[in-house]
């Protein structure tokens, strides 16, 4: 069972899991940057988000560790 959880904020949908978090981080940048602008990409971990990731209108991706 995958431990980590890429999901949208937005949404609420899963987007993919994975039991190792730098591949966890890996993944919700690229969602992240195939998404919408303002659209918050987070990893789950345990069912509380532990880092969430923001497509900014440059296209720019921002991201902050929440744990």
């Amino acid at each position: 069972m995958s431990q980590f959880h890429i999901t949208s904020d937005t949404t609420e949908d899963t987007f993919d899991s994975t039991e190792s978090l730098p591949e966890a981080i890996r993944i919700a940048r690229e969602v992240t940057k195939n998404g919408q602008s303002g659209e918050t990409v987070c990893i789950e971990y345990k069912g509380k988000n532990i880092w969430q990731f923001i497509l900014m209108p440059n296209g720019e991706v921002t991201e902050k560790a929440l744990a």
